[in-house]
């Protein structure tokens, strides 16, 4: 299922993970307002762990973490797919990468977007560890 709206949720997907790899990397560089402008209001995250974020949450998170990862963090985003559509929403599916230091990670995600707005925004993200990274 190919459209307008899923090729712009793939390429949000895309730029949000470019904005966390600078922001989380040293020296923790990027604008804190794209994070406030990428997740709706009532936006819910399940991280790996199983602990549960709402936007304010994610965001005081994000806001302590500012290049907590050190220098030479990078994120890879891969196999980017639409799961289901429906009139102003999208479920994307997509792996996450990262290394940090010696340490690499990944992970599956599922995203729910609102997609009558431009660009898409962020209404739930639900991570699940891949062990060993696929």
């Amino acid at each position: 299922m190919t459209s307008t709206r899923n090729e712009a949720c793939a390429a949000e997907i895309v730029a949000l993970h470019q904005v966390f790899e600078s922001w989380l990397g040293a020296p923790g560089q990027g604008d804190f307002t794209r994070f406030e402008a990428a997740f709706a209001e009532g936006f819910q995250m399940v991280l790996p762990s199983g602990a549960r974020f709402d936007r304010a949450g994610i965001l005081d998170f994000l806001q302590s973490a500012r290049a907590v990862r050190g220098p030479g963090f990078r994120i890879a985003v891969e196999e980017i797919e639409t799961i289901h559509e429906a009139p102003g929403r999208a479920l994307m599916h997509y792996v996450e990468r990262q290394w940090f230091g010696t340490q690499e990670t990944a992970r599956r995600a599922s995203a729910l977007f609102d997609t009558s707005v431009t660009p898409p925004r962020w209404l739930f993200v639900q991570e699940t560890w891949v062990t060993p990274p696929a």
